[in-house]
């Protein structure tokens, strides 16, 4: 394969789908809790400025990789930025790692010919904003207003579909799904979690599995219905092995 389109797999959305759970369920709940959040308003921030600005990708006989959409800002870069640049925040030994990641990522999309110059840029200021934000900033907020935040922001985000389309019901749904299981697992019912990294690693797999089951096909019911069951399902699972 291709040396970039290698790397540029790493800011698509299906390696987070590993990674999120991964920091979840194998790191803290909290901190998954948070880049997940933070991925997510990446994603919408993206998304929103492609359809309001509308700027377009280079000519399609440079590309060498396939593309959709408008061009301002690169999603890939963007979400890649925004996750590495959370954990570097957080723990400051993997600041070269994200470092190095975020660059061959956002140099991939220009390589590959689907992003100018402008679109990498633009892709890494929302990704460092939102990921120095998320790491600094944690809102101290009781459980019946976090479940309330949650609802509220789902909704708002699916009222966004005259303008983005379906990927306000996904990224709604998502938020939704997801949210509401950590909140009732975590802040309703007090799931813990085991200490044996095995049986943390086999909760993160069951994770990864139903979530990945999720993204086969695009029924937009299964977004908040599959991603509520991947996070419920393990830490009630990780909850019995306690």
């Amino acid at each position: 394969m291709n040396f970039w389109l290698l790397i540029t797999e790493l800011g698509d959305e299906r390696a987070y789908f590993a990674l999120v759970p991964f920091v979840y369920f194998v790191v803290d709940r909290r901190i998954g809790w948070r880049v997940f959040c933070a991925l997510l308003l990446s994603g919408l921030t993206v998304v929103t400025l492609k359809n309001v600005l509308k700027l377009p990708r280079p000519p399609k006989y440079l590309w060498k990789a396939p593309a959709s959409g408008y061009g301002f800002p690169s999603g890939h870069t963007a979400v890649s930025t925004t996750f590495w640049s959370f954990l570097a925040f957080k723990v400051r030994r993997t600041f070269a790692i994200a470092f190095v990641l975020i660059a061959l990522i956002g140099m991939s999309r220009i390589m590959l010919g689907v992003h100018y110059l402008r679109d990498v840029v633009g892709g890494f200021v929302i990704g460092i904003a939102i990921g120095f934000l998320a790491s600094h900033i944690e809102p101290n907020l009781g459980k019946n207003s976090k479940l309330l935040g949650v609802v509220l922001s789902s909704i708002a985000t699916f009222c966004l579909y005259p303008l983005i389309g379906l990927y306000s019901f996904k990224i709604g749904g998502y938020l939704l799904g997801f949210g509401v299981a950590h909140i009732l697992s975590v802040d309703f019912m007090g799931y813990g979690i085991p200490k044996d990294l095995k049986h943390r690693f086999s909760l993160f797999l069951i994770c990864v599995s139903i979530l990945f089951l999720g993204s086969v096909g695009r029924l937009t019911i299964a977004y908040p219905i599959l991603s509520f069951l991947g996070c419920f399902v393990p830490n009630y699972i990780g909850n019995r092995m306690g």
